[in-house]
């Protein structure tokens, strides 16, 4: 058994919520305003480029996330978290500089190594902290930061770039990471078991890949696929798109006029809060008797029908599909987390982490390519029901999986 350093949940979550939140500034900022063919010209890209743009550093963290993980396995947590943040405001300065394909990739690929190391990272502090009991708890309370900090910088980015113009933003947003970078180096404990409490595992003899646990690592991995292709992937990139069927501007509301910059990032701030709101509380759910799958089950159901009311021509539908769609995007990557910790030794959970995280860059990577090549050709609707059925076919998992492990149960009690 693996004797852990226990800190106080609240003593690791805090220092590393805040951090991980301002962190995203520079990342929202893009995937809010690049879109705009306006905003690309400034850059000096296509529409097509900003769809691999902002794929790139997802396709960066494939390869990234293996050798994080197992650096996460062998080395203390705090200087990998913070290496992490350093390379992330790099990312964000890379963007404020950048004019044409070569130095915005040049960040993509910072920003794709710094958020493996910040979330795989994150996700294993939550993991040393936890147990079978909060498991799903814990990781939904880090995934609600998360969702916190998206959904601030998600509106901030569009606000910014209307009070200090695109470059001006990011500059800002620069120096919100190096906020994040402080706080991290004065305030995130370190929570890694002790290297000389670690027992012999069996490694050594059998190898890793023989060792790991593939199959159940593999499963948990897929809806984090289905939710980074269809909801990190199509529905943010092209937010502004879609809220331009309906607005052209701007939108007036209460006597107020909001760019379309603005409202795009006060909708996408929305959609994400109901993810944040819905994390903790379903995670902890999930913890109840370990019906991950029900959950899991349950929330594509709800994604895949909020993802077919937003083709529909109505702005009022349409936002209530974008919040049923929002419900997947603070649980389902809690829970896939936390099906990590249940079935994965704690020695090899990084490298759990850093499969599932693979799998999930994977579809947001394709997600973008995929929708801002499309959106041209067939259409908003049509690819959102893309996305609306890669979320039923994982319910359809979900329901087998959930399925199986009653009958498991049944069979044993």
């Amino acid at each position: 058994m693996i004797l852990i350093q226990k800190v106080p949940a609240k003593h690791a979550l805090i220092p590393m919520g805040i951090g991980t939140a301002l962190s995203l500034f520079g990342d929202s900022t893009l995937y809010t305003v690049l879109p705009n063919p306006d905003i690309a010209a400034q850059v000096g890209v296509s529409l097509a480029m900003v769809g691999v743009l902002l794929g790139a550093n997802r396709f960066a963290r494939l390869l990234f996330n293996g050798l994080v993980g197992a650096l996460f396995d062998r080395l203390p947590r705090r200087p990998l978290m913070i290496t992490a943040m350093c390379l992330g405001t790099l990312a964000t300065i890379c963007y404020a500089l950048g004019r044409g394909p070569a130095v915005m990739l040049l960040g993509r690929v910072f920003w794709g190594a710094a958020w493996s190391g910040i979330w795989i990272g994150g996700n294993a502090i939550a993991l040393d902290i936890s147990n079978d009991s909060n498991r799903g708890a814990i990781t939904g309370r880090l995934q609600m930061w998360f969702s916190l900090g998206l959904a601030l910088t998600s509106f901030t980015g569009g606000l910014f770039t209307d009070l200090f113009t695109y470059r001006g933003g990011l500059w800002v947003s620069a120096g919100l990471g190096v906020l994040g970078f402080l706080t991290w180096l004065f305030f995130l404990p370190e929570t890694r078991p002790n290297s000389h409490q670690r027992p012999a595992t069996s490694e050594g003899s059998k190898g890793f890949y023989f060792s790991f646990p593939w199959k159940d690592a593999i499963i948990s991995g897929l809806p984090l696929f289905a939710v980074r292709f269809s909801f990190h992937g199509i529905l943010n990139s092209t937010t502004i798109l879609w809220l331009s069927r309906y607005i052209d501007n701007g939108i007036t509301v209460g006597g107020i006029t909001l760019l379309l910059a603005t409202f795009t990032g006060l909708v996408s701030a929305a959609r994400i809060l109901v993810g944040t709101a819905s994390a903790p509380l379903l995670g902890a759910l999930s913890d109840l008797g370990k019906r991950r799958w029900v959950v899991l089950a349950l929330l594509f159901l709800a994604g895949a029908i909020g993802m077919v009311l937003m083709g529909l021509p109505w702005l009022g539908i349409s936002l209530i599909g974008a919040l049923f769609a929002a419900l997947t995007s603070g649980t389902v990557p809690a829970i896939s987390a936390a099906l990590v910790g249940d079935k994965v030794s704690p020695e090899q959970q990084s490298r759990g982490l850093g499969l599932i995280y693979t799998f999930g860059d994977l579809g947001a990577t394709l997600g973008p390519v995929i929708a801002l090549t499309l959106v041209p050709i067939i259409g908003i609707p049509k690819v959102y029901l893309i996305g609306a059925g890669m979320y039923t076919i994982i319910m359809v998992q979900a329901a087998v999986m959930a399925l199986t492990r009653m009958r498991q149960e049944k069979s044993l009690a």
